[in-house]
């Protein structure tokens, strides 16, 4: 599900409006293909060293064939260096948009060795949408499975939504995450966000070590057009990772619209 879905590593990359319809499918399927280059910097508590990592983002709307959305990146923690790569598929139906996503990362030491999923936005009375996917992601230390349900509206220039994630570890219950976003969508095409998530989740709190722990995350982000053709992304975040530490994040991207 585009949008609620998060890429693998930089999980704050930018996506647009996704459930804007246009005849049939939604406006996203109709847009522009973009090119998008950033990175994102985070410092920890607990004298755990800094986290940073680099991206390229390629966006290719196909329009009544699909989207394709794809993301190559270096991501640096723990002393330790893991290059990913990660795709994703939507295709738009008249009932709503089926997608179907994939990563892989060579000999991590942080990220997923493999990741799949499958998701679906259907159409709701009231113009609602809601959103089912599930994803699996493997790791050195064990295996996780993401199940989500959601639900957002669009009123005037705003679009509000809520997505809850149930999570197991090594098929093991781990616990349930909510998230909930609002976003103010310019005429111009900027766009403001503001996101807010907290419950249980596993997560790999350093090398070796996968485990479920609390977590808590306020986050604001946007695009900010400079022309038709050139955007600045940005992201700020504070999480809370359990007793472990806590994260103060930066993202910046250079985004070329074609």
């Amino acid at each position: 599900m585009i949008g609620l879905m998060l890429a693998p590593g930089v999980v704050h990359a930018q996506l647009e409006d996704p459930t804007r319809p246009v005849i049939d499918r939604p406006a996203f399927f109709d847009s522009k293909p973009y090119l998008e280059l950033g990175g994102s910097y985070e410092n920890l508590t607990n004298n755990y060293k800094p986290w940073d990592a680099q991206y390229l983002d390629v966006m290719l709307p196909m329009k009544q064939y699909g989207l394709l959305y794809t993301q190559v990146q270096n991501a640096n923690r723990f002393d330790q260096s893991d290059q990913s790569v990660y795709a994703n598929y939507a295709y738009p139906t008249h009932y709503g948009v089926i997608n179907v996503e994939g990563g892989y990362t060579h000999n991590p030491f942080f990220l997923a060795k493999e990741l799949y999923g499958a998701g679906w936005v259907g159409k709701l009375p009231q113009q609602f949408n809601y959103f089912l996917s599930a994803r699996q992601s493997n790791y050195t230390d064990g295996d996780t499975v993401n199940q989500n349900i959601g639900l957002d509206k669009y009123i005037g220039d705003f679009r509000i939504a809520y997505l809850a994630t149930y999570s197991t570890l090594n098929h093991q219950r781990s616990g349930w995450l909510s998230k909930y976003q609002v976003q103010w969508f310019g005429n111009n095409g900027n766009r403001l966000g503001l996101t807010y998530a907290s419950g249980h989740e596993p997560t790999v709190v350093n090398i070796g070590n996968l485990t479920t722990i609390d977590t808590q995350q306020y986050q604001v982000d946007g695009i900010y057009w400079l022309s038709k053709q050139y955007g600045l992304t940005g992201a700020l975040w504070h999480a809370k990772q359990g007793n472990f530490y806590q994260r103060n994040g930066v993202q910046v991207g250079f985004r070329v619209a074609f």
